[in-house]
C-alpha cells in the first residue's frame, strides 16, 4: 500500500516542476521563439518533464521512508495554502492558451522569409499614384464596408537604388476613385530589395491569425476562466494535490505528457503522417482533461 511521504527532495522537485511549466507557459504566450524550432520553449518543457519524473521518484523514496517502521509516521501538518486555487485556476487557463498559440505558430520557412523580409524594410508605405492602369471598379457601401474603389494602378515606389514605377492590380480606395498626382496608397514593399513585389495587403504575423485572435478577444476570457475557476476550487480539495498519489498523479501527469508529445511537430516543425496542426490542436484539450482526472480521483 502506497504511503505519502515528504521530503526536502519532493519540495525541491515539485517547486521546480511549478516554476518549469510556468516559465515554459510564459515564454510560449510571449513567442519567445517567433517560429519553429521553438528551442526556449522546448527547454523549458523539457526541464519541466525531468523535474517531474524527479518529483514521482522522490516521492517514492519518500514513501518507502514513511512505512520504515521505526520511522515516525507522516502526517500533514501544514495549513491549506490559499494561493494555490490560484495557480491551479490560472494556471489552467494559461496553459490551455499557451497549447492554442503553439498550435498557431506559423512554419520555419514563412518564418525565415519573414525576418529576411524585415531585414530589407519589409512594411507598408504611402506612395503617390503615377497613372490609372485600369478603369476604376466601384463597390457600393453595404452594412460591413463603405463604398471604395478597386483600380490597377502604376505607382511610384521609392527603393533605396532609387525610385521605380511599378502596375499594382486591385488596389482599394475609399469613397472617390484615384486621382494621379494626387492620390497615396498604402502598399508593401521592400526599399533595400526591389525583387519583392508590391502588393496592396502584404501584413506578415509571426504567431499566424491564432495570436492575433488570442490578443484581441481570447485573451479576455482567459483571464474570465482562471478567475472562474480559481473562485470554484476549494483549498482543502487542493491541499491533498500536493502530495504524490500513483492512481491519482501517474495518469494526470500521462495526458500532459501526451499533450506535450503531440505539440512536437509543430514545435520542431515536422510532420506526422502529412499532419502537424491536427495533432497540436488536439493537445489544447489536454490541460483541462489533466484537471478533471485530477478533481475526480483526487
Amino acid at each position: 500500500m502506497y504511503t505519502p511521504g515528504r521530503s526536502a527532495a519532493t519540495t525541491f522537485t515539485g517547486w521546480g516542476m511549478v516554476l518549469g511549466a510556468g516559465a515554459a507557459v510564459v515564454a510560449s504566450i510571449a513567442g519567445v521563439s517567433p517560429y519553429p524550432p521553438l528551442v526556449a520553449e522546448s527547454a523549458l518543457t523539457g526541464l519541466t518533464v525531468l523535474f517531474a519524473v524527479a518529483w514521482v521518484v522522490a516521492s517514492y523514496r519518500a514513501s518507502t521512508r514513511s512505512r520504515d517502521p521505526l520511522a515516525k509516521p507522516y502526517r500533514e501538518t501544514r495549513r491549506p495554502n490559499r494561493a494555490l486555487r490560484y495557480v491551479f485556476g490560472f494556471g489552467l487557463s494559461f496553459a490551455t492558451a499557451a497549447a492554442f498559440l503553439t498550435a498557431c505558430t506559423v512554419g520555419s520557412a514563412y518564418g525565415r522569409e519573414t525576418e529576411r523580409l524585415e531585414r530589407v524594410g519589409y512594411d507598408e508605405y504611402d506612395v503617390g499614384v503615377v497613372r490609372l492602369a485600369g478603369e476604376p471598379e466601384f463597390h457600393e457601401a453595404d452594412d460591413d464596408h463603405d463604398a471604395y474603389y478597386l483600380t490597377d494602378l502604376v505607382l511610384k515606389i521609392p527603393y533605396a537604388s532609387g525610385p521605380r514605377e511599378v502596375t499594382v492590380r486591385g488596389m482599394y480606395t475609399r469613397h472617390d476613385p484615384p486621382v494621379p498626382g494626387r492620390t497615396k496608397v498604402g502598399a508593401y514593399f521592400a526599399p533595400r530589395d526591389p525583387e519583392v513585389p508590391v502588393v496592396e495587403n502584404g501584413k506578415r504575423d509571426q504567431r499566424a491569425y491564432g495570436f492575433l485572435f488570442l490578443a484581441f478577444w481570447g485573451a479576455p476570457w482567459v483571464l474570465i476562466a482562471g478567475a472562474i475557476l480559481t473562485g470554484c476550487m476549494d483549498a482543502d480539495d487542493l491541499h491533498g494535490l500536493r502530495r504524490f498519489e500513483p492512481d491519482v498523479h501517474l495518469p494526470a501527469l500521462g495526458i500532459l505528457l501526451t499533450g506535450l508529445v503531440l505539440l512536437l511537430p509543430v514545435a520542431l516543425d515536422f510532420e506526422v503522417a502529412g499532419h502537424d496542426r491536427l495533432p497540436a490542436a488536439l493537445a489544447v484539450l489536454t490541460p483541462g482533461l489533466a484537471f478533471t482526472w485530477l478533481v475526480k480521483r483526487g
